[in-house]
């Protein structure tokens, strides 16, 4: 058999305050591929954020560029202050991994 894919379209919306994603790793999933479909301009903040051997790295993207990681690499999402943002996910399932149905 082939593998396994789960897709994920991905909305966030701002709260008062702000919203983050702590930093984590994705254990459940050998890699992660994340596509970026909101504009700049639709948001502030809610920037992806690795932590790496050089300190925190922080990413620049346009919309519709992909970011792949291994579940290994630890990584949050910065203060996310105004609109609402689109991600797309697919994550790389493992053979034991539950299935969504």
């Amino acid at each position: 058999g082939g593998k396994d894919y789960t897709i994920v379209v991905r909305r966030v919306e701002a709260v008062a305050g702000g919203r983050c994603i702590a930093f984590h790793t994705d254990g459940s999933t050998p890699h992660t591929l994340q596509v970026r479909l909101s504009r700049e301009s639709d948001y502030d903040g809610g920037q992806l954020v690795f932590a790496t051997e050089e300190g925190l790295v922080a990413t620049s993207r346009k919309a519709g560029s992909a970011t792949l990681h291994d579940s290994s690499i630890a990584h949050g999402v910065s203060l996310h202050t105004r609109g609402v943002r689109y991600s797309l996910f697919f994550l790389d399932s493992p053979a034991d991994a539950p299935r969504a149905a």
